[in-house]
């Protein structure tokens, strides 16, 4: 039996969600790489209210499902950083879920 694609997205939100926290912890000590804390911050909080609606019960209508933090990665943060191809793996998850 394969996984759900809510169980999956519910799987990449999580391994994006520890990213963040380890990208903020590196900004906490002057080695941030990618992004600001605030940036990172936004995306975290949507990224977490994304795993909430997956959690529930029922999920929004598509049309009404959260969206954007894909291209806010897609327009500043280089193509090939891992972190950023699992943000936006996650995002599009969530839209087909």
């Amino acid at each position: 039996m394969s996984e759900s694609t809510a169980q999956k997205a519910r799987a990449v939100i999580e391994r994006a969600l520890s990213g963040i926290d380890e990208e903020l912890e590196r900004h906490a000590a002057g080695q941030g790489r990618m992004s600001s804390p605030g940036q990172l911050a936004s995306i975290r909080e949507q990224l977490t209210q994304m795993a909430q609606q997956l959690s529930a019960p029922h999920l929004p209508p598509k049309e009404q499902r959260l969206r954007g933090v894909g291209r806010v990665i897609a327009d500043s943060w280089p193509y090939d950083n891992a972190l950023g191809g699992l943000i936006l793996e996650a995002e599009q998850l969530y839209l087909r879920a």
